[in-house]
């Protein structure tokens, strides 16, 4: 009987020699713009995500934020909504800090854009250690409904949240600048806010291990100019310390390593993580995939490689299907690798493309794959 795309993926995800590359598809920036614009093709208007990959013969990769909730206690939060404008508040016996969040997926993307952080100055550092201390995570139920609805048409793609504590803290917190900043200033309250914060994410880890989540996403969004500097101070010894718990359950690692990561490949070995996900090649970023495959050694499966831009009309339909058989080729035997978005298709890019990867799959890339 032949592998569905969920177990094809997992297999590939752990090491195993597979009948064929997965491939394990993303369209949310592509499927939220056009979803909010109704410009989806007349085909698919009122499709899911996952209907439409399923529909191009491929698997699915739907993103979904965390297994976890989040609960606050002994401390007042006082949320208001403008339109698609949230202000939150938090209110503690120490002080207060808020923060405010633009949710809208007209432009693609499905997080929120944080246009005022939690931390604004020195001060904040107490209340904002007061308020991950009593801060108290539980299972979100809702990822059963989207694991459900995905069955073994691919993967829905989540853990405790998309960052690590040390990631948490520099992009949702802090913003990049102002971490640096306050790295040179203040470093021993960062290194106190961060442990607080790996406190926090260790409660979460749990329970995505008591969950029915085989791969646990740990971080996202890396680049080797910004995390590079500060990584085995701050990410490695988490990421070896949530790997053995994830390891002793029998479950798979993975971090969504989507930028620039020359100088990180090395440090990338020490943590121990199962899955590098949306791996981006040129010509988006400065690495080749043999550099990649290369760097991140055998112990580790690259998910991504089809840079997001080949995708676009920029690149004619030949350009596109010599590029997927050049990278089916460079990634020889197969085993280790899962095609997929580096990171997204495009708001602009040829859904149909994804099918003409199945089809690419189905000439050239049975494994093992002979060169």
């Amino acid at each position: 009987m032949a592998m569905t795309h969920t177990q094809r993926i997992l297999a590939a995800a752990r090491g195993e020699m597979v009948d064929k590359l997965p491939f394990g598809a993303r369209i949310d920036t592509w499927y939220n713009y056009h979803s909010a614009h109704g410009t989806l093709p007349e085909k698919y208007q009122g499709w899911s995500e996952t209907d439409i990959i399923a529909d191009q013969g491929a698997g699915a990769q739907k993103r979904f934020f965390s297994v976890c909730k989040e609960s606050f206690r002994d401390m007042e939060v006082i949320t208001n909504w403008e339109g698609n404008w949230e202000t939150r508040e938090y209110i503690t016996p120490i002080g207060t800090c808020s923060i405010k969040l633009l949710w809208s997926t007209n432009e693609g993307p499905w997080l929120a854009y944080e246009h005022e952080k939690l931390f604004k100055t020195a001060k904040d550092y107490p209340v904002i250690k007061y308020i991950l201390e009593h801060t108290e995570p539980y299972y979100n139920t809702d990822y059963d409904k989207e694991r459900e609805a995905m069955g073994e048409r691919g993967v829905v793609m989540t853990g405790t949240g998309l960052w690590s504590p040390a990631q948490r803290i520099m992009r949702e917190i802090m913003g990049y600048e102002q971490f640096f900043e306050e790295m040179m200033d203040n470093p021993e309250e960062v290194a106190e806010l961060i442990e607080v914060m790996s406190e926090l994410e260790l409660k979460k880890l749990k329970i995505a291990v008591d969950s029915k989540l085989e791969l646990i996403n740990l971080c996202a969004n890396w680049s080797d100019d910004i995390h590079t500097p500060v990584f085995r101070q701050f990410f490695t010894p988490y990421f070896k310390q949530a790997n053995e718990i994830i390891h002793a359950a029998g479950k798979l690692s993975m971090a969504h390593a989507d930028g620039e990561m020359r100088r990180l490949l090395p440090l990338f070995g020490e943590t121990e993580i199962d899955v590098a996900e949306a791996v981006t090649p040129a010509p988006q970023s400065s690495m080749t995939m043999s550099e990649f495959k290369q760097g991140y050694g055998d112990k580790v499966t690259l998910w991504g490689g089809i840079s997001s831009v080949m995708f676009e009309p920029a690149y004619s339909d030949q350009e596109f299907d010599d590029f997927v058989i050049r990278l089916i080729k460079e990634m020889a035997p197969g085993q280790r690798f899962i095609l997929g978005m580096a990171d997204n298709l495009p708001f602009d890019g040829d859904i149909n493309r994804i099918g003409r990867v199945v089809d690419l799959i189905e000439k050239y890339g049975k494994l093992p794959i002979w060169i």
